[in-house]
């Protein structure tokens, strides 16, 4: 199997997620075009969804489109990681 690169995105806006979008597009070399294409709609669509403002239908026929696997998790992300931490040098502090 082979190893692929996990890639996290902090997604807090609408725009956040488009940003992300488009950084996995053009990672994948391709253009707003070819995405529109390859999902029969129009180029400016895939913009629109790009800058935070397209329909979750064309938001979900993208992310297939560009083989994204989303997750969702809640709470705040920044409290797990200091939490964990926290237990790493409590144990610490035991030696």
């Amino acid at each position: 199997m082979r190893n692929k690169k996990l890639s996290i995105f902090y997604i807090k806006t609408p725009r956040d997620l488009g940003v992300a979008i488009r950084r996995i597009r053009k990672n994948k070399g391709l253009t707003q075009l070819d995405v529109a294409n390859s999902v029969n709609m129009r180029q400016p669509t895939v913009s629109d969804v790009e800058n935070g403002r397209g329909t979750f239908e064309s938001l979900f026929k993208i992310v297939q489109a560009l083989k994204i696997n989303l997750g969702i998790s809640t709470g705040d992300i920044a409290k797990q990681k200091k939490s964990k931490k926290s237990k790493a040098q409590e144990l610490l502090d035991l030696l």
